[in-house]
């Protein structure tokens, strides 16, 4: 509080001109007093001492005052008044002791994995989450330069965001090796590969974290900047679903001319593949085959079009599987991922002091997370649930960039307002991948090929040789011990937000 007497002091500097306006005596401007007698000029010199030298001709000192000369030459010294004005500068004081704070955010998000051997990716776009978060600091004294940090915050999602299962982008995944005849008739060896895409609606998600650090409180200082090294834990934690599921399926070749382009352009078209299968008229499969419709690579009828041949059927079949050629939807849940990013940080945290009750404050951190997500796909039969697939990656193995910047403006002594945003970024490269196969769903399949063959007088050994199908389920079982199949360096995947924040910070 400024004092009374330092108040007086600087209204004397003020009004001092004014009184010696008043009086008469080194008035310099063009206007004349009607109680002037005479004409006069005047010239005013001050230096540092508060001197003041006039110059001028006689005059009357005021209207019916008696005559009397002045000194045309006076020196006049005025005492410089001594005051305690305070200074403009701000030294910011530090508090010491509890803060606490809690604010409300709105952030959007985005989740992505894609997996090398498997050839999918599968994201979350537009993920809108509602925040709240709260914390704590608590900074010791001088004497003793440390603070410690903790936060909570828990999200819900927000509306409705779109997922895309995406079996396609990176060329699709094994169907199988099949051989079969052509539609000439001619014996191939055909690999297989299988398309699918679908997209569905994610709601009710939600999302935990929290992280506690140790930091060396105001360790650099230049001005009103103060910054405040730390490390720390972080985790975070989010839960997606999603129902509405619409996709399409379709199985075909890359061999021979089962796909081909258009002339004159980039385009890759490919047809589908069907199963033929032929049995002995007792309802025993006798032999399979398959065949792919061909496309002809060429405008055979010079009208622009490439012609499509049809699809012969081999001798002896009875009925014809289309493979994984369909549309399908899912109204219930059909996806739904827990995933974890958990590890260590370095964080610098930059205070501005712009005045007493104003600053603006940034934090940047850098952390090596660990990386887990547990996946469940409830219509995937040959799948185990509720635990279908598991991807994880050892800490110190990810990625984690978070930037942050407030502005905090005082409403009391004790209660500021914040206002400010937030942007993180997770990543992983080369995670592990389990998937977890419905053991009974194999072995029901595989016992039925051996029981129809067995029937027939064909051996399991035999059955092996010629059915794909249950040469496929044997290695299965083998390479996958317990129905489990690990595959390493396999999942690359991502996570990023950004958000806007609104919140209250105390002093305790």
């Amino acid at each position: 509080m400024v004092s009374s007497k330092c108040l007086l002091g600087c209204s004397m500097l003020v009004l001092a001109p004014i009184v010696a306006n008043a009086a008469g005596t080194y008035y310099t401007g063009s206007y004349k007093s009607p109680q002037e007698r005479n004409r006069y000029t005047e010239k005013n010199y001050t230096t540092n001492q508060g001197t003041i030298y006039t110059q001028g001709t006689t005059y009357r000192r005021g209207y019916g005052a008696p005559a009397g000369s002045v000194s045309t030459d006076q020196v006049i010294t005025l005492a410089a008044p001594q005051t305690n004005c305070p200074t403009t500068t701000y030294t910011p004081q530090i508090h010491q002791g509890l803060t606490f704070g809690a604010s409300l955010s709105h952030e959007i998000a985005e989740w992505q994995f894609d997996m090398k051997q498997a050839g999918s990716i599968l994201h979350y776009d537009n993920i809108h989450w509602n925040v709240f978060d709260a914390n704590a600091k608590y900074i010791f004294g001088s004497s003793t330069p440390v603070q410690i940090d903790a936060g909570f915050r828990y999200g819900m999602q927000f509306g409705k965001s779109y997922m895309i299962d995406d079996d396609m982008t990176n060329g699709g995944y094994a169907y199988g090796v099949f051989e079969g005849n052509n539609s000439l008739g001619q014996a191939i060896t055909v690999d297989v590969i299988g398309h699918a895409i679908s997209t569905g609606s994610s709601s009710g998600g939600s999302m935990m974290g929290f992280n506690a650090g140790l930091g060396l409180t105001n360790a650099f200082k230049m001005g009103n900047l103060r910054i405040t090294p730390s490390v720390g834990y972080r985790y975070l934690k989010y839960k997606l679903d999603t129902k509405e599921n619409y996709g399409l399926a379709i199985t075909t070749s890359n061999s021979g001319n089962t796909c081909i382009s258009p002339e004159g352009s980039d385009e890759i078209q490919c047809d589908g593949g069907m199963l033929f299968f032929a049995s002995d008229g007792n309802g025993n499969i006798i032999a399979t085959s398959q065949i792919l419709g061909g496309r002809e690579n060429a405008d055979e009828n010079g009208d622009g079009y490439v012609d499509i041949s049809g699809i012969k059927i081999p001798v002896g079949a009875t009925y014809i599987n289309m493979m994984d050629t369909y549309y399908y939807q899912q109204p219930s849940t059909s996806h739904s991922y827990e995933v974890e990013w958990s590890g260590p940080y370095v964080a610098l945290d930059a205070v501005y002091d712009i005045n007493q009750n104003n600053n603006v404050n940034a934090r940047i951190e850098l952390g090596l997370p660990g990386y887990t997500s547990t996946g469940d796909q409830p219509y995937r039969v040959d799948w185990q649930h509720p635990k279908s697939v598991e991807d994880k990656a050892d800490m110190f193995s990810g990625l984690h960039l978070g930037l942050g910047a407030n502005y905090m403006t005082a409403l009391t002594d004790s209660v500021s307002l914040s206002v400010g945003f937030t942007y993180d970024y997770y990543k992983i490269s080369g995670a592990d991948a389990n998937t977890y196969l419905n053991a009974n769903y194999y072995e029901t399949r595989y016992n039925a090929l051996l029981v129809a063959y067995q029937a027939l007088g064909v051996s399991e050994e035999q059955m092996l040789a010629t059915d794909a199908i249950a040469a496929d389920i044997a290695q299965i079982r083998s390479d996958c011990p317990g129905w489990v199949c690990n595959t390493g360096n396999e999942v690359n995947s991502f996570y990023k937000s950004m958000g806007i924040r609104v919140g209250l910070n105390t002093k305790f």
